[in-house]
């Protein structure tokens, strides 16, 4: 605790910000204050200790119990700067306008040390300021990363879909001027994403990744090399999967093992980031935006769907490009790679589509083969190929490649068409019906629903979340035919012997490019008439 850092960071002959000092009192003051930087974001700060403890925000607070926004610890501010507004002038520290969003007074819900709270990592506090009220939480991920989540919860002053205003207008270098002008030009639109870049350490000394790599145990932060890049691996003792005792070190080094197989089908594709900084047994939360990234790593900002259905908002996504990304993305928690279905250069067109098989309870794996066998013979009477692999987790996927000329509304409507023709074929093994509650059960969902644009599953060879440290493994016909493997038969411990062994067994996926001309011709004239999902819809 203290102002070492802050005062160190600024020169104050320069800029206007307040020197300040540690008070004596605590007033139980907060202020959130837009700061339009390098990168639109909020500063979010509370007195306790004589200080200001800050976070950033980088989309700022939400009313939203739903809207879980990461908030990066900053250093302490001083208690002046509670009223601080301004320009900060370019060349120094945070340089860019500076304005109070929102200012008051807050409460804590249980107890009385904020200071001890704060040191635990979770903080419960009721707001009294003219646009943020009632009661907030701040939760810190793991330990030692300095990332919370900033999370409303549910009181009289939550407000489901609560829209952030700004008090300026918002500029090209922060949140991307011109998204007016994108909408009106062409929905959903890519948008050009600037993003700030971490300086490079002066006295790092980077080590080979052949070296890091080498250790059957690995402790300690470490630079490591990855052909010209550098990525910093921090905390890689930290334990991700606790009943295998496989730490953050054994993740890091298995996307090191499998990059040059997994890396075809990230390359060119936006992410969605599901971090587990604590590993499987801790919170996880959805990362989009993006406040610092190392140069290696390129950013995209697109505009998708509310989940309401009732308009557009801007995600950032990292874009799968290279191995540093790959290990960049491990150290931040991120267990598994879920990349769209397209690629940045062809965005509403994707080149392949999923059936995910998804098991109800007590469903036997070889019941979910024979289904996978079905999908692959309609998609053969239609004159099509697909490829199976495990989820991961408990089901299969079989993938569709395509040539990247059909938008994403053709291709979901084909999808679903397939779906409910193997649904209705197979009435009592499998489902279209996305309600848990009107399954029968033992049945299987055929899920063709992530095929829409910003959708995705998990990438071949791609780690998942459970017990185990499974991988989505792609594999043969055969091997599906036969039923003689389970999702729990490949992890990272042995699927690099599968891969040497075999080859990448989904590489048509990426090669084929198969026409749906006379598929979509056929699958008119193929099975009912679609009954089955116009019950499910209804």
């Amino acid at each position: 605790m203290g102002l070492e850092v802050y005062h160190k960071k600024r020169d104050f002959a320069k800029t206007p910000e307040p020197r300040g000092k540690v008070a004596k009192t605590n007033r139980r003051r907060f202020v959130v204050q837009e700061h339009h930087a390098s990168m639109l974001h909020f500063d979010f700060r509370l007195e306790m200790g004589g200080v200001l403890k800050s976070w950033s925000v980088r989309r700022g607070p939400s009313l939203d119990p739903a809207e879980r926004r990461l908030a990066v610890e900053t250093e302490d501010h001083p208690v002046e700067y509670l009223k601080f507004q301004g320009d900060i002038p370019e060349g120094n520290y945070g340089a860019g306008q500076h304005r109070i969003w929102d200012a008051g007074t807050y409460k804590l819900v249980e107890g009385t040390d904020a200071l001890a709270q704060f040191e635990a990592g979770r903080l419960k506090f009721s707001l009294d300021g003219k646009k943020l009220k009632g009661v907030f939480n701040l939760v810190r991920l793991g330990r030692g990363e300095g990332q919370w989540l900033l999370i409303k919860s549910r009181d009289e002053f939550a407000e489901e879909g609560w829209e952030l205003e700004t008090l300026l207008p918002v500029e090209e270098k922060s949140w991307g001027e011109g998204r007016k002008r994108e909408r009106a030009a062409r929905s959903k639109r890519v948008t050009a994403k600037e993003v700030r870049r971490a300086p490079a350490k002066k006295d790092a000394k980077p080590v080979a990744a052949s070296r890091v790599f080498k250790s059957k145990k690995l402790e300690g932060d470490v630079d490591v090399k990855i052909g010209r890049d550098v990525v910093s691996l921090t905390r890689p003792e930290r334990v991700y999967f606790p009943d295998e005792g496989l730490t953050k070190g054994d993740l890091v080094r298995y996307y090191h093992e499998v990059a040059k197989y997994i890396l075809p089908y990230l390359k060119d594709r936006p992410l969605i980031m599901k971090r587990y900084p604590a590993g499987i047994a801790g919170e996880s939360f959805h990362q989009h935006d993006v406040n610092e990234v190392p140069r290696y790593v390129r950013t995209l900002a697109l505009e998708v769907e509310d989940a309401s259905g009732r308009g557009t908002h801007e995600v950032d996504y990292i874009v799968g490009d290279n191995a540093a990304t790959l290990l960049y993305m491990a150290n931040l928690g991120a267990i598994e790679r879920h990349p769209w279905h397209s690629r940045v250069r062809n965005l509403e067109r994707p080149d392949w589509f999923v059936f995910d098989l998804d098991p109800g309870e007590g469903v036997a794996f070889e019941t979910i083969c024979g289904l996978a066998v079905k999908v692959r013979d309609v998609l053969a009477r239609l004159g099509l190929e697909g490829y199976p692999k495990t989820s991961g987790s408990r089901g299969l996927h079989v993938y569709v490649p395509v040539r990247p000329v059909y938008d994403y509304d053709v291709i979901a409507r084909f999808a679903e068409r397939v779906a409910t023709i193997v649904a209705d074929e197979n009435a009592d093994t499998a489902t279209v019906e996305r309600s848990l509650k009107k399954r029968r059960r033992g049945q299987i969902y055929v899920d063709h629903m992530q095929n829409a644009r910003g959708k995705s599953v998990v990438a071949p060879y791609s780690v998942r979340p459970r017990p185990g440290a499974p991988v989505s493994a792609p594999l043969l016909w055969s091997e599906v035919e036969r039923a003689r493997i389970t999702p729990r038969d490949f992890t990272i411990k042995n699927i690099m012997r599968r891969v040497r062994a075999k080859g990448d067994l989904f590489r048509p996926v990426l090669e084929r490019r198969q026409s749906l001309t006379e598929a979509l011709r056929r699958v008119e004239e193929t099975g009912p008439a679609g009954s089955r999902t116009r019950r499910a819809r209804a």
